[in-house]
């Protein structure tokens, strides 16, 4: 998914000559096109990821649409009193590419672990927080981000990832997607986990539960109006996710829900509240923590 998304970002500076690619002295391999084509656009930053985010505010202020890469702890961490005073405080049109939600670099350990960065950008004004679930709607996204002014933060997975739309649809940022119909339990997921609350929901139709699977590839702005929809019907509602429950998309539905005065059940997948300490493939850690299709289906066996 990341290759399209800096692909994605490369064709939009073609035809964009106020744009800036800058990185964090990493993406060998993904980024070498780009640095080719527009020597003078591409910017290597170093390993100085709150200057490489100050850098781009200024390039912004100049009228210039920023893409800024870099794996995302370093990305939405390490500077975020830039992104919250440089870019958001002053609206700028800089959109943040992390690599790896979730568990994706799984062999790297903790350190490199996405497991808070929703929480975090979700709760700063003006920013919109974007998280695809496959590289078709990585592309509509950005294609959509393109034309969109102001802070974006794009949530990539890692270099492949299970195809769920085989072809495009009718996007927008903001509104959810209605992948799988079904009413008495519906499964809320955002981000490249959603192919493993597919994968559940077709087991647990095959034993007669009549199940629902949206996607919400935008947390921020979110679609309060559909998540109403979904919760005045269903008797459970779901959320999977791929980060920790605190702040995360689970606690976006959670707002909506409580807001709304739904009566439905609500039930929330995702990481506790502690570290996560086993290292592996994210096919491993998803299976220790309950996120594969097995565990998500074993939960709403539990809760029906």
């Amino acid at each position: 998914m990341r290759q399209v998304t800096i692909e994605s970002a490369h064709e939009i500076m073609r035809h964009n000559p106020k744009s800036y690619f800058l990185v964090g002295d990493l993406g060998y391999h993904a980024v070498e096109e780009i640095e080719k084509e527009f020597p003078t656009r591409f910017i290597n930053m170093g390993v100085a990821e709150q200057n490489m985010v100050g850098v781009a505010a200024g390039l912004a202020l100049n009228g210039n649409k920023v893409f800024v890469y870099s794996i995302i702890p370093f990305l939405t961490m390490r500077p975020f009193e830039q992104i919250r005073n440089d870019l958001c405080y002053q609206n700028l049109d800089v959109v943040l590419i992390g690599a790896g939600a979730g568990l994706s670099y799984g062999i790297l350990g903790p350190t490199h672990f996405a497991m808070e960065d929703v929480a975090i950008m979700r709760a700063l004004p003006n920013m919109t927080v974007f998280s695809p679930a496959d590289e078709t709607e990585a592309v509509m996204g950005m294609k959509t981000i393109e034309n969109l002014k102001g802070p974006v933060y794009f949530r990539t997975g890692g270099r492949t990832e299970p195809v769920v739309f085989e072809k495009p649809y009718e996007f927008a940022l903001g509104r959810g997607v209605v992948v799988r119909e079904g009413r008495e339990v519906v499964i809320i997921s955002s981000g490249p986990i959603l192919k493993e609350a597919l994968n559940a929901a077709e087991q647990l139709a095959s034993e007669g539960v009549e199940i629902g699977v949206v996607n919400i590839h935008t947390i921020k702005p979110f679609d309060t109006e559909l998540i109403q929809k979904i919760s005045q019907k269903a008797k459970l509602v779901v959320t999977v996710e791929e980060h920790f429950l605190v702040g995360g998309l689970g606690s976006a539905v959670a707002e909506v829900m409580a807001e709304s005065g739904s009566g439905a059940k609500l039930v929330r997948m995702g990481v506790d509240d502690q570290f996560v300490k086993h290292t592996g493939s994210q096919k491993y850690l998803r299976s220790v923590l309950g996120l594969d299709a097995k565990g998500i289906r074993q939960k709403i066996k539990e809760n029906i």
